[in-house]
């Protein structure tokens, strides 16, 4: 019977949803909830994962090589089948937000209460497609984008979540994944205050590594399509992905049609406009048609970027519609990203956490689109010959004075009192000979001015390539190779700009950077001694010196760099964490504690830092002190697996185990699994690296990995778990860490006559771009 009722639900059209969340969700109690269980879903499925490594397939063999080690998948359905899917519901008197943490942990959807119908486009059916960096993809919601550009690589797999109630009375959803060729963190906070008609989005990111690593940001938001459809996206410029077609002015463009408007878009192909030129915290979408509108908010400085995409008016767009969904129509696109233009990547430099927040809103019944908006309010504003018609939408409760004023004079003033999605509209006589007007809301809940120009940027605006011909046009075409992980071509380019010019520190080290990634150490302190014969303080320079240093063992000149380094800003905290973590390596957890504190004194972020100071408490026989750290950490980040283990460790219970376990639930949990042992292993903590790949699900890696810790301490021990390594089917396994080289290295010399272990090595070479080797082992 609750089979029969959860798939009546599902085919519900929207108003009668609203009235169901409306009687059995929180708008008579006056709270948030937040409920996970499995809900069936028309789902057209997708399969057929690809054994071959990813970087082999026929096309771009660099541009597949940046999504290795993860596999891409050949087989979607055009037949469909019912499947439970985990949704994960947040809800409000106002509001009902989806989270689907096994498609990637995107929103699924989002609904006002008040009137049953979603602000944001909510595909009732799973209908994947090979639309995504790994095939498989299906629209609707609000995806998270990390990474490099395109579909996320988890934009249709499960990713890693949990769920908490707030202080505040509102509920959240934390969904998070470990990116694996960058091997950093991602998560979003989904929350849901108890008080308002939004809700946020909290983003974080976190790049644990010594290195540089690809930084691209996106959240693709989806709306229903409409005829009458108005974008509301600030600039006075347009560009598309591609860097060979100028600026363009926004809204109208240079041939007289305004592209804000959704049906003067009739004209192929599909669109991509990016937005720029006006400093601006809000944008959304509106129809006049239904009077409702969407509205996302977010500071500039955390997400200057805008894109609006639209398929193709045509049948040639039409078609998607039917490839992507049964019955919930056409889609448009609203996005927000961290950079203003899909096609710019930057570094996400090491030991450094990003963070930013976004809120997410519907909005209506004011007569007209949105003017501005803040975190308190919508307010529309239309001005005719001699009156101002003005709306507010509240976002939260409001008690306070709505002035207008002209020039220095203000000229209306009134009390508003209204609750969350209640309206407050009223007309206003304009003074005449007076056009600029302003509107306040309170002290600052939200300042309007009418003066068209008065955001407008005027700083230069340019998106082309770079100029490869001059020295510094050659670093900076590396440099953005480096950046979209075009590891290969940018090695390339930084020696030649080395060549050019021997003195080029930039170009040396970041040439050292990479031959570092790809295990190479030698080359790299070669490159870093001719960048420090230049610069001899030179912080990043210094940085690569001691990493490739302590890969190689070489401890105390790894420690005199990283003192260098931590003169820098950018490195003091990175360099102060690797400080710490040699000293623990060299059995002194005092002296790490006092890095450890210094780390985290530049940077209350580093999460590293904070795992050495527990793990250097634990060891110490403080566990009181070290699980206080711990506790700070999974409020920091409550996605933290490493914190969790640290709390079984010191406390060995089976119910602290089912903790650690219960939350890696991401679609490769043995990754999870292995790059946390990579942590133990570097600080010369091979019991807890052995325990906790014991844990791990079994792989041809781990066991390898396991067999290589035990070689000296235990050998019988370790020919067991090579023979396991060796048995185990090679099938999707595809090893990718520059530290498991040494592994697969040693396990060729136990046992020549094996293909395997030459195979994994062979795929790690090939994957840095040390093609000859790989050739030589295959």
């Amino acid at each position: 019977m609750k089979r029969k009722a959860r798939r009546a639900l599902s085919r519900l059209p929207y108003a009668l949803l609203g009235l169901v969340f409306a009687l059995t969700g929180c708008r008579d109690s006056g709270r948030s909830s937040i409920t996970e269980k499995p809900e069936l879903f028309k789902t057209y499925p997708y399969g057929d994962p690809d054994p071959v490594p990813i970087f082999v397939r026929p096309g771009d063999a660099d541009e597949h090589a940046r999504l290795y080690p993860y596999f891409a998948f050949n087989g979607f359905s055009k037949t469909a089948v019912e499947k439970a899917w985990t949704v994960v519901r947040l809800e409000n008197p106002y509001l009902s937000v989806g989270v689907l943490p096994q498609v990637g942990g995107k929103v699924w959807g989002a609904f006002d209460v008040s009137d049953g119908r979603p602000f944001l486009y909510t595909n009732r059916v799973m209908k994947f497609r090979e639309v995504g960096l790994r095939g498989p993809w299906t629209s609707g919601g609000i995806e998270l984008n990390f990474g490099i550009m395109g579909h996320t690589p988890s934009t249709a797999s499960p990713v890693d979540y949990v769920l908490l109630p707030n202080e505040d009375g509102g509920v959240s959803c934390v969904v998070g994944n470990l990116d694996l060729p960058s091997r950093t963190f991602w998560s979003v906070e989904v929350n849901l205050p108890r008080d308002a008609a939004f809700f946020r989005t909290r983003s974080r990111w976190f790049n644990p590594t010594p290195f540089r690593q690809s930084y691209y940001c996106w959240m693709t938001a989806a709306l229903p399509a409409a005829d009458d459809l108005e974008f509301l996206a600030p600039g006075r410029f347009w560009i598309e992905h591609d860097y060979g077609r100028p600026l363009d002015t926004w809204p109208v463009d240079a041939q007289g049609r305004d592209l804000s408007k959704y049906r003067h878009n009739a004209f192929s192909p599909s669109k991509s406009y990016f937005t720029l030129g006006e400093l601006a915290d809000a944008s959304g979408a509106y129809s006049r048609a239904s009077d409702r509108g969407f509205g996302h908010w977010a500071r500039y400085d955390d997400m200057p970027g805008r894109k609006i995409w639209i398929w193709d008016l045509s049948r040639a767009g039409a078609i998607w519609e039917n490839l992507l969904t049964d019955a919930d129509g056409q889609y448009v696109e609203p996005q927000y990203g961290r950079l203003l233009n899909q096609s710019d990547h930057d570094f996400l430099t090491p030991g450094r956490t990003d963070r930013w927040s976004e809120l997410w809103f519907p909005y209506g019944r004011l007569g007209g689109p949105m003017v501005k908006a803040s975190p308190w309010a919508v307010l529309t504003a239309e001005r005719t010959a001699d009156h101002l018609k003005m709306g507010v939408y509240a976002l939260r409760a409001i008690d306070d004075d709505l002035t207008v004023t002209s020039g220095a004079s203000e000229i209306f003033r009134t009390r508003v009192a209204i609750k969350p999605s209640a309206v407050f509209r009223t007309s206003v006589a304009m003074p005449d000979g007076r056009s600029a007007y302003g509107v306040r809301l309170g002290a600052n809940k939200l300042v309007y001015a009418s003066d068209p120009a008065g955001d407008d940027l005027s700083r230069p605006f340019a998106f082309r390539p770079d100029d490869e011909s001059t020295t510094e046009g050659l670093f900076l075409a590396a440099d953005r190779c480096h950046k979209e992980r075009r590891y290969n071509e940018a090695l390339e380019k930084y020696i030649a700009c080395a060549a050019r010019d021997p003195r080029h520190v930039r170009a040396l080290t970041r040439a050292a950077e990479i031959y570092v990634r790809r295990g190479q150490e030698e080359r790299a302190i070669a490159l870093a001694r001719k960048a420090l014969e230049s610069a001899m303080y030179d912080p990043d320079a210094n940085s690569v010196f001691a990493v490739a240093s302590r890969r190689l063992g070489r401890l105390v000149d790894a420690k005199e760099a990283l003192g260098w380094a931590a003169r820098s800003l950018e490195q003091r905290s990175n360099a102060y964490t690797l400080m710490a973590e040699i000293a623990l390596l060299e059995g002194d957890a005092g002296l790490a504690i006092e890095y450890a504190g210094r780390a985290i004194g530049a940077d209350g972020d580093n999460l590293n830092a904070r795992d050495v100071l527990a793990t250097s408490l634990r060891l110490l026989n403080d566990p009181g002190r070290a699980s206080d750290v711990l506790k700070r950490i999974l409020r920091t980040d409550p996605l933290h697996h490493l914190a969790r283990f640290e709390r079984y460790l010191i406390d060995p219970t089976p119910a602290s185990l089912r903790d650690f376990q219960s939350m890696i639930r991401g679609e490769f949990p043995g990754e999870i699994y292995q790059e946390l042992a990579h942590y133990y292993i570097r600080l010369g903590l091979a019991d807890e690296a052995v325990a906790l790949l014991s844990l791990s699900p079994e792989s041809p890696t781990v066991s390898a990995r396991l067999a290589y810790l035990t070689r000296v301490s235990s050998p019988a021990v370790s020919a067991s778990h090579l023979e396991k390594a060796l048995a185990l089917s090679p099938r999707l396994v595809f090893p990718f860490r520059e530290e498991d080289i040494p592994v697969f290295a040693w396990a060729i010399r136990e046992r020549p006559s094996d293909w395997k272990p030459k195979y994994y090595l062979a795929l790690i070479l090939w994957s840095k771009g040390r093609l000859d080797e790989a050739s030589e082992l295959l």
